[in-house]
């Protein structure tokens, strides 16, 4: 069984679109936020429907647009967020899309292969909001030490790729396949098979997300940042 481990797509049709055309895959898993930043997340979310994920959770992102509420994501993209939620993911989702999206749970438990896995969007003490990062150790051991009863712990939330191990539990974040913001613009997934995880980056045609982008934003500033995080993989 190859599995395909997605997060953070944020409305990029045009990565999510190549990685499912380069990689083969059996399953699909799906940690959350499909909307926001990007021109396409009714393409995204129709996407990822045809696909049926096993696994399929909720970000905050999608939590703010099905419930109305804030995303809480940080200081330095809050304002990317609210304005392509108005003015883009609001206008081209429909209703049954976003009572669709008030179904996704917020963090899933399962047995697979013998395993036990911990799905969650953010982290496992605040599965919407928290923020794991490997550069800030003593924050991932907090918030691992908390983790007790799971062989494999999979989330994604911070765009930031990474694959370790503590105390013989393995953690995921595959990172972002629309937005990543790790200093590398290649969008970013990984592969599950033969037991083990692979994370993998590919290269995307930017320019055409940055031109969709063009045509539905009317705020210069707001279209410069975007397409300088499209650019350069970092904001």
């Amino acid at each position: 069984m190859r599995i395909l481990v997605l997060s953070d797509i944020h409305g990029n049709y045009d990565s999510l679109t190549l990685i499912l055309e380069k990689e083969k895959y059996d399953a699909v898993w799906f940690l959350g936020d499909l909307t926001d930043y990007g021109p396409e997340p009714h393409l995204v979310l129709d996407t990822l429907r045809d696909l049926k994920p096993e696994v399929w959770i909720t970000g905050n992102h999608d939590y703010a647009n099905a419930f109305g509420v804030d995303c809480k994501c940080g200081e330095k993209t809050h304002d990317l967020s609210v304005y392509t939620r108005e003015n883009i993911t609001q206008k081209l989702l429909s209703k049954e899309d976003l009572q669709f999206l008030r179904t996704l749970p917020v963090k899933k438990e399962s047995k697979i292969y013998g395993k036990d896995y911990l799905f969650v969007h953010a982290c496992p003490a605040d599965p919407l909001y928290g923020y794991m990062f490997d550069f800030m150790p003593e924050c991932m051991r907090n918030e691992l030490g908390g983790v007790i009863t799971t062989d494999y712990l999979l989330f994604g939330h911070t765009h930031f790729p990474v694959l370790g191990e503590y105390n013989g539990m393995v953690y995921l974040n595959p990172g972002s396949a629309g937005q990543p913001r790790d200093g590398d613009p290649r969008v970013s997934y990984a592969i599950y098979e033969d037991g083990k995880f692979e994370l993998k980056r590919l290269d995307y045609p930017v320019e055409r997300t940055i031109e969709k982008l063009r045509k539905i934003i009317d705020r210069k500033d707001y279209l410069e940042r975007l397409i300088s995080i499209l650019f350069h993989g970092k904001v």
